[in-house]
């Protein structure tokens, strides 16, 4: 670990009268350094000014103090939300992150596995992809049981069968019920679904779930009020296309995500109904977009903050090699916002 100054860690470990081993672990914000020996090193690191060399530091400690953090595409609010908070986790525990963009490619996706253990980062957290298919190919589920034998890997709101790792999951289940209630509370009998992949299990969850309590509830419940097609705006507006023309049509809709309330809500609007007031429209994930797009949109918050933080503790346990609870669920809750009101009987 030389510095141009010829300053390094062995030297601020025998001026302070410590091991080299000492100095990384205040380096590192370990708190297993007792004083004075920590001020001691603090003062030489600051006399100093010393910075080490993170690579040879990584040797060392044989810890590269990096994280991986696979997703599908950044660009969707979802995951830029969840991997922000990720990324404020890790860097207040000392790592740093490095993001990999699948492009919704699992070709892709698995040579940013390989390079990220090639890599030698700490630990993995991954998000979508895979993990979200009901039936991976045994080619998929082969590659992540390879890659848990190298490093450590967190599945944030997904899970492969046959894959033995750790998951922390939002409790989405409990977003849909929460919705229906709210809705039937304004006095809505009559609701539909939109949005979606079928084969993707946060869909095929949500869709059974919202079948599971429309029937315990006694509510008015058709088939062709479920349409699934995306994730998008566009698909919002081309599952409410279908509605709008069918003979008899749901009062309010719960959508898949906030993109699809949108375009949900701008087909409705195109087509002269009000939104609340002759159709109410809910969302999932309570994105930025759910607070901007008029008339506001009420939606399911995935409790980022919790899950980010579940998630890295998770992890870094995981590489410590500490127990670790296999499954967590974070609670979500509900935004309310103007999207929905009384149905007018």
């Amino acid at each position: 670990m030389l510095k141009k100054d010829g300053v390094t860690i062995y030297r601020i470990a025998k001026e302070a009268n410590v091991s080299p081993a000492t100095v990384s672990r205040v380096l590192t914000g370990s708190a297993n350094v007792r004083e004075p020996a920590k001020s001691r090193v603090l003062a030489l690191i600051n006399k100093y000014n010393f910075k080490p060399n993170v690579m040879a530091q990584s040797l060392y400690l044989k810890q590269s103090k990096m994280l991986g953090i696979i997703l599908p595409d950044i660009d969707h609010p979802f995951y830029s939300m969840i991997v922000k908070e990720l990324e404020r986790q890790a860097l207040e525990k000392g790592y740093t992150c490095l993001l990999c963009n699948s492009m919704q490619n699992f070709t892709i996706e698995q040579a940013y596995l390989d390079n990220l253990i090639s890599r030698q980062v700490d630990g993995i957290v991954f998000l979508g992809g895979r993990i979200n298919q009901t039936h991976p190919t045994e080619e998929l589920r082969a590659g992540m049981i390879d890659a848990l034998k190298h490093v450590p890997i967190v599945f944030v709101n997904g899970k492969m069968d046959g894959v033995d790792a750790h998951t922390i999951r939002t409790d989405e289940a409990s977003g849909v019920r929460r919705l229906l209630e709210l809705l039937t509370h304004h006095g809505h009998e009559a609701i539909g679904l939109l949005g979606g992949e079928i084969g993707v299990s946060s869909t095929d969850e949500k869709v059974s779930v919202f079948r599971e309590t429309m029937l315990e509830k006694g509510l008015i419940f058709k088939e062709d009020w479920i349409h699934s097609s995306g994730y998008s705006i566009e698909a919002g507006e081309k599952d409410a296309t279908h509605l709008i023309h069918l003979d008899h049509r749901p009062t309010a809709v719960l959508c898949m995500n906030d993109f699809v309330a949108i375009g949900a809500i701008k087909q409705f609007k195109k087509f002269g109904l009000k939104v609340p007031g002759d159709i109410s429209v809910t969302g999932f994930d309570d994105t930025y977009l759910a607070e901007h797009f008029p008339p506001g949109v009420t939606s399911v918050n995935q409790n980022y903050q919790m899950l980010a933080k579940k998630t890295i503790e998770t992890l870094i346990g995981l590489i410590a090699h500490e127990e670790q609870e296999k499954e967590a669920i974070v609670p979500t809750y509900v935004t309310v916002r103007n999207s929905c009101d009384e149905w007018q009987h």
